[in-house]
């Protein structure tokens, strides 16, 4: 089962992994590494360490990341660059977390889980407006003459 470590600004990372458990449950080989403003100065030796941990496993680690060009996903990039079998996701979202656990489960391969998790987080974004006609609510209540 590939690895999964999770990683970006403030409580990000245990909030998306928090939210991860409570629908999925708990999850192994999912390492969380957020970047608190506090502990600025290690954080990179932090995520190249979990990033160095996880890719010890031969079916490799994808490291998904809050949003792109921010410091963890540039403290990643640097800590996998030498690493043949590590991954990075950036953009992460809800959607996608919950599909690259479930495909990775069932013995997904890295690519196989990155492109899951690219559909999933892609299409868990959308604009949604309830359309409600024009009056219906309030006439049904107003023509309601029973006083009940």
């Amino acid at each position: 089962m590939v690895d999964f470590v999770i990683t970006g600004h403030a409580t990000f990372a245990p909030g998306m992994a928090g939210a991860l458990e409570m629908i999925a449950g708990p999850q192994e080989q999912f390492t969380v590494v957020p970047f608190l403003e506090e502990d600025a100065a290690s954080y990179g030796d932090a995520i190249a360490s979990a990033i160095a941990v996880a890719a010890d496993n031969p079916e490799g680690v994808v490291v998904f990341c809050d949003l792109v060009g921010g410091t963890p996903f540039n403290q990643s990039m640097i800590a996998a660059a030498t690493l043949s079998n590590v991954d990075i996701v950036a953009g992460c979202n809800l959607p996608m977390l919950l599909e690259s656990c479930s495909e990775r489960v069932f013995g997904a391969s890295r690519t196989e889980v990155i492109d899951a998790a690219l559909t999933a987080g892609t299409m868990g974004v959308a604009h949604k407006v309830l359309e409600v006609e024009a009056g219906s609510a309030t006439d049904d209540l107003a023509g309601d003459e029973s006083g009940i």
